[in-house]
């Protein structure tokens, strides 16, 4: 487990990296753990895959070449900083360009401008109730674009019948967040991506 020291200055230094506002509720130990998931995700990502990926948990300011993004758009949608963050260190391996969106109004409209692939969204940003408007209103549109978005939906929900009313608005996947739903989340990724790249491999054989 990584030694992370952790104090008021520390916290502030992180949310301003991230261009975010620390939850009211999150305290130091909460992020705590979540940098330690983080950074034990990576290694374990890192010991499974060919490339390396380079963590900015370790080195946050690190450059990024926008020409090396490859392939359709990713949007992260998740009420909080930490998560969405962690999320877009987790998926940069896929080497596609990745947004990030706090409310569902700023997801709509991220959405509008562009025509995103995937998109990953926590079902409570703040509530349940808005989450199922945001992925009804997120598919409609995608129907409407004639696009073939690709919606997963994460929660940390206990409630059996949350899975159905997400499958019944839309969702193409589900996931549960408990204590390694980060490493399912990216093979449920790679799985989607990896089958539309050989759908375009087949379409340049003709």
């Amino acid at each position: 487990m990584p030694n992370i020291d952790l104090d008021d200055e520390f916290l502030e230094l992180f949310y301003n990296i991230t261009n975010s506002k620390p939850p009211k509720d999150l305290g130091l130990l909460d992020l705590k753990k979540q940098l330690i998931n983080i950074v034990d995700t990576l290694k374990e990502l890192n010991a499974s895959v060919k490339k390396p990926i380079y963590s900015r948990a370790i080195n946050p300011i690190a450059p990024e070449d926008e020409d090396d993004k490859k392939g359709p758009a990713i949007l992260i949608v998740d009420d909080l900083g930490v998560i969405t963050y962690q999320l877009r260190i987790l998926l940069s391996q896929f080497d596609y360009d990745i947004d990030c969106s706090q409310e569902i109004y700023d997801a709509v409209n991220k959405y509008k401008k562009r025509k995103y692939a995937y998109i990953v969204m926590d079902l409570f940003i703040p509530t349940e109730r808005e989450g199922f408007i945001l992925l009804t209103e997120l598919k409609k549109m995608a129907a409407a674009a004639n696009a073939n978005t690709v919606v997963g939906v994460i929660t940390a929900s206990p409630r059996k019948e949350t899975e159905a009313q997400c499958k019944a608005r839309g969702a193409d996947f589900f996931l549960e967040k408990n204590s390694d739903w980060q490493n399912t989340l990216v093979g449920i990724m790679k799985s989607y991506i990896d089958a539309d790249k050989d759908d375009d491999d087949d379409k340049d054989d003709y």
